[in-house]
């Protein structure tokens, strides 16, 4: 089982601090937000934790093709390819925050299926369509690196199968769900098959909604869109999603540093969401869910960290799965 984490771009040194400190611990990949409406520019705190962590993987998590063209992302992908000498994944989805957060539509599941196929063909030097544009053939052949597709349902899971080396999967963790969702990314031999829960070691609800604030009520716009009964959602529940969703605001997604998001969700959805879309609590019960993911033949866990303050808890989760014996800390 691998491991990394996601860190929200606010501030460049607290990207190097964190990515010093997940290199430190021996964490696989550190990964970057992409939602250009409330954060830095992901690519560039990419690079910085390129040149603060050169044994890391990094990447985006993850780029999208509806406020960037494919070839714009195809063109990143190559050249941090290069910068990173390997060491990086390119990560896809319809595009949610970076989408809705300036009123565009996400997507289709079939546009990204030509969106990631655009990307193939620029790094063979072929060019090719998308949405009616064309990538002009130029021979030149680039860098090129694994490209993951972005999944909650089971139509983009089933594309991670079709067109991705594998999945990033950022929906429930309803062992049934999440099960279903591996079956359709079709798991196999050189596939990378990643989970990406949102973390916290609060030790009870409370302690995670303090904990994680802004992210709690992010959850809900990340991981259950579309069908909630297929994933498993009470009907309860999916009325306090709905309800919720008139309210969200995109200029304040997922920033616990601007809590304005945390006041248009019930308690009972926030307990939901922290028991179904994030791994929390203590020593045992976070234990008790890493094994459980290892066990349905995940290669790795992407920790999304929502906290204000990253690389304080960069060093307590390292802490923790170094106890825990998953990491094993470089030497000092």
């Amino acid at each position: 089982m691998k491991f990394g984490f996601m860190i929200l771009p606010r501030s460049l040194e607290e990207t190097r601090i964190a990515a010093a400190s997940g290199e430190r611990y021996g964490f696989d990949w550190i990964s970057v937000a992409d939602s250009p409406t409330v954060y830095q520019e992901s690519f560039l705190h990419q690079l910085e934790v390129a040149r603060t962590a050169p044994s890391v993987i990094t990447g985006p998590m993850v780029s999208h093709v509806v406020v960037r063209h494919p070839v714009i992302v195809a063109n990143l992908f190559a050249t941090m390819t290069e910068f990173t000498d390997g060491k990086f994944i390119g990560t896809v989805a319809t595009g949610n925050s970076a989408a809705r957060g300036l009123g565009m539509k996400p997507a289709t599941i079939a546009e990204l299926g030509e969106a990631v196929h655009a990307i193939h063909g620029y790094w063979r030097g072929e060019g090719g369509p998308y949405k009616g544009s064309q990538i002009p053939r130029t021979g030149i052949e680039r860098p090129t690196c694994p490209i993951l597709v972005s999944a909650d349902g089971p139509k983009a899971a089933a594309l991670a199968g079709e067109v991705g080396d594998g999945i990033l999967y950022g929906g429930t963790m309803d062992p049934e769900v999440r099960r279903r969702r591996l079956a359709a990314a079709r798991v196999g031999e050189g596939r990378e098959n990643w989970i990406a829960p949102t973390v916290s070691l609060g030790e009870d609800h409370d302690a995670v909604r303090e904990d994680l604030g802004a992210m709690v009520v992010a959850m809900a716009n990340r991981g259950l869109r579309a069908d909630l009964s297929e994933r498993n959602v009470p009907d309860e529940i999916q009325a306090d999603v709905l309800e919720m969703r008139k309210a969200y605001d995109y200029g304040f997604h997922a920033d616990n540093s601007r809590p304005k998001n945390t006041g248009v969700i019930s308690e009972r959805l926030s307990n939901y969401l922290i028991d179904t879309l994030c791994v929390w609590g203590g020593e045992a019960r976070m234990k008790a869910a890493i094994d459980g993911i290892a066990e349905d033949g995940w290669t790795g866990i992407m920790f999304i960290l929502g906290q204000a303050e990253q690389a304080s808890v960069v060093d307590a989760l390292g802490e923790r799965l170094t106890k825990l014996g998953y990491l094993t800390p470089a030497a000092a």
